[in-house]
């Protein structure tokens, strides 16, 4: 069976009426769809007739509540303490309520036939850290149940991510928290034949990498203070993406990095382990190029006579660690291992950045943008990155290199350039910021490219439309970008900020908001 809704569907079908008066302490019930999970599960209530649904976590009783919908259906709610004071929930004649612990073998073993006859299950118990959730998956895996189930907070809690949602196969799990819940709705399948919508992301190839910096002979306080364990406790979610997934790190850590990628995902994985110091910029024709050891050198000398205002983790082992993305997805388009079509850098340590930023990457891969994709978060005019010395004195980023992605001939080829502008640079005594040379390719190559807009904590969460913090691209894009007369990406920036309100992805300041309205008009 194929599922297809839409929030529409669930707007048209479920009245909200029905539940009048029930819920008067209760008003997240009836929160909109995407904040709150009541309508969807009263929805999937109405999918089937004549029914027994288990809703395993009764809490206050909302969602049994919300599950009794369709009133041919008998819902089994079950939980280890009574805390439904809602005497019309109590009453509902549709729903029994169970003080029992469904984790419990005995209590399993008693249950086992009606869990048969239900289509599906709700689940939401405490301590959401994933460790009940995996064992009931485990406990329905062996009784050979063929309903789904639905799953909250799948995304909110780290543990819950990492302990339970990263290791469902693919092919069982569906992400509805766009329907649901806003902590995290998912399904998960125990019938092939059950089926929910999502998109085919397989024609691409993610790239990632980890080399511990601690090690090198420049590391600072501050490449200290972010050593080892601090990057890798926040790879997990990286690791656990259900992509095509090349990943480049040193001997030391390949094992660590191994054990953190699910097993069902071992066919789409490759490792490349390399010396961080030997890694080099192929170049088509030229001469054997310099090793990092040897570019190291020639940014710590460069930076002394050249310096600027940069983030003491800046260091030039840093800097180098950054231009590795772009050799490393050169190769991987040369070589292309899993036949992709379409190649991405993510950053290793992306979860840093917020959880929403992994949610979104199926989102993101989805758009299938064929050139160079990058988040544009503060507008650099051109004019100062033709002034090559003062435009290094300030070490100012136009545009996001944590996660970024195109087609293999634009991924292939907006690598090369930046990798011919680190070259330049170096050359004429400059060493700082690998996202410095995004700019300077931009304005000679502007048809290789094209952007979002957000800021670092949005990079991946903004891709299609902005979904989280419309402000900061008005006040870091677009007003630079008017300032300055780059009427053009203005524009781009305010459409992308205005049709992303109009659809509902995000709210916006209202005064903000105003801004963007007036520097459309000036640009139109």
């Amino acid at each position: 069976m194929k599922y297809s809704f839409t929030k529409e569907d669930i707007l048209r079908t479920i009245n909200p009426a029905a539940f009048a008066g029930i819920l008067d302490d209760c008003p997240e019930f009836q929160g909109p769809i995407g904040k709150e999970h009541y309508k969807l599960l009263a929805y999937l209530s109405t999918l089937f007739n004549g029914s027994v649904i288990l809703d395993i976590g009764t809490h206050r009783g909302s969602s049994a509540l919300a599950l009794s919908y369709n009133p041919t259906n008998t819902i089994h709610t079950f939980d280890i303490l009574d805390k439904v004071t809602n005497a019309a929930i109590k009453a509902r004649p549709n729903i029994v309520y169970h003080m029992d612990d469904l984790f419990d073998p005995a209590t399993q073993a008693k249950w086992e036939a009606v869990v048969h006859q239900a289509p599906f299950l709700f689940l939401d118990v405490d301590p959401h850290n994933g460790h009940m959730e995996r064992a009931l998956y485990e406990w329905l895996k062996r009784i050979h149940y063929k309903g789904f189930v639905v799953c909250d907070d799948i995304w909110y809690f780290k543990e819950m991510r990492d302990n339970f949602w990263y290791t469902v196969p693919d092919e069982e799990r569906y992400d509805l928290t766009d329907l649901g819940h806003w902590s995290g709705t998912g399904i998960v399948t125990f019938n092939r034949d059950i089926q929910f919508p999502k998109a085919d992301n397989s024609d691409w190839t993610l790239v990632t990498a980890y080399f511990d910096l601690t090690k090198c002979s420049d590391a600072s306080d501050d490449i200290r203070k972010r050593d080892r364990t601090h990057y890798l406790q926040n790879a997990r979610s990286t690791m656990a993406l259900p992509y095509n997934l090349i990943v480049y790190t040193e001997p030391d850590t390949v094992i660590e990095l191994m054990a953190m990628r699910p097993v069902h995902l071992a066919t789409k994985t490759q490792y490349i382990v390399r010396d961080f110091d030997a890694i080099r910029f192929e170049k088509k024709g030229a001469p054997l190029p310099a090793t990092f050891a040897d570019y190291r050198r020639t940014i710590a000398q460069n930076r002394k006579e050249h310096p600027y205002h940069f983030d003491n983790r800046n260091t030039p082992s840093y800097y180098l660690f950054c231009m590795a993305r772009y050799a490393m997805l050169k190769e991987q388009v040369a070589t292309n291992p899993f036949k992709s079509t379409h190649f991405a850098w993510i950053n290793m340590c992306v979860e840093r950045m917020g959880y929403k930023n992994i949610q979104r990457v199926d989102e993101a891969l989805s758009v299938h943008r064929t050139r160079f994709s990058t988040c544009y978060i503060d507008y650099v005019p051109e004019s100062l990155v033709r002034n090559t010395a003062e435009y290094f004195r300030w070490g100012r980023c136009g545009m996001c290199s944590g996660f970024f992605t195109g087609d293999a001939h634009h991924m292939a080829a907006v690598c090369d350039l930046i990798e011919d502008k680190f070259l330049a640079y170096l050359a004429a005594g400059y060493g700082h910021a690998d996202e410095q040379l995004y700019s300077p390719v931009y304005f000679e190559n502007p048809s290789l490219f094209e952007h979002y807009y957000g800021d670092y904590q949005q990079m991946i969460t903004n891709y299609k439309y902005i979904r989280e913090a419309a402000e900061p691209p008005i006040y870091n894009f677009i007003r630079n970008s008017l300032r300055h007369g780059e009427r053009a990406k203005c524009r781009e920036a305010c459409e992308f900020v205005l049709n992303s309100v109009r659809k509902g992805t995000v709210t916006c300041d209202a005064g903000l908001l105003a801004e963007a309205e007036r520097a459309l008009a000036a640009c139109s």
